[in-house]
């Protein structure tokens, strides 16, 4: 696998942001590369999936570039009077990452997941794209914005101007039913998280209320690195439906 870290002035923010790749050592010049749009958690950054996991290991038999961007504590917003993150994201980041690279546009190709803050980022990227990717990979994700000032101190630059009741409920109910429902769902929480209970909730929100289909994962475990790394490989395999050992397809 190859890893590069790409530092670059963005338009968007008017900054310099870090983003960080992982790519298979072989890439065929007649085909495009399926894309894991990885979304990082609060207090952390893009580089976290390299230095805190074995995802490069984890890729090693595939045909996969993972995209972790750097999104600094925007919880995947454009901040009241802020730095515009979301537009940085979907309007900047994801279109110049396929200039530079040999990724897919196909929404086959593509899926979004992440962690914590990048969990709900990877459900508001679902709910308001949903013809953008394929699958959706939340893992212990923050589904109540009512729930953030205990979280976070600096919480009121993303609250001010939406309502953080429902918000993701609301972007659910105004996507378009047809393609929400053409995506596939691989949703995990640890049993130790205090963040479960709410994401009890959601899913049932999701399952009855939206009929999706949820995979729902849960087990011993916290909101920590150690349970995320657990789930990875898991995950993976879910996604890829491929044996990460051997880079073989899965018997069906």
């Amino acid at each position: 696998m190859a890893i590069l870290t790409l530092t670059r002035a963005w338009t968007r923010l008017e900054e310099q942001t870090t983003i960080h790749v992982i790519l298979p050592n072989e890439i065929q010049s007649d085909r495009k590369l399926q894309v894991l749009w990885l979304l990082h958690g609060l207090g952390d950054n893009g580089s976290g999936f390299i230095r805190k996991t074995n995802l490069e290991v984890l890729t090693k038999y595939t045909n996969l570039a993972v995209i972790t961007p750097e999104m600094n504590r925007s919880f995947y917003m454009n901040l009241h009077n802020g730095l515009p993150y979301w537009d940085y994201l979907t309007k900047q980041v994801m279109p110049e990452m396929r200039k530079l690279l040999p990724l897919s546009s196909d929404r086959q190709d593509n899926f979004v997941g992440g962690t914590s803050m990048g969990g709900f980022g990877a459900l508001k990227l679902a709910f308001t794209h949903p013809e953008w990717f394929s699958a959706v990979m939340p893992m212990s994700p923050v589904v109540d914005l009512s729930e953030l000032p205990a979280m976070m101190p600096d919480a009121q630059g993303i609250l001010d101007g939406i309502a953080p009741e429902h918000y993701l409920e609301t972007l659910a109910k105004q996507s378009p039913s047809e393609q929400l429902r053409q995506l596939r769902f691989f949703y995990c929480i640890g049993d130790q998280d205090e963040l479960k209970p709410t994401n009890d909730r959601f899913v049932q929100y999701m399952r009855n209320d939206l009929k999706l289909p949820v995979a729902y994962h849960t087990g011993a475990g916290g909101h920590d690195w150690l349970y995320w790394q657990r789930m990875l490989p898991e995950m993976l395999t879910w996604l890829l439906k491929v044996n990460l050992a051997d880079g073989q397809p899965l018997e069906s």
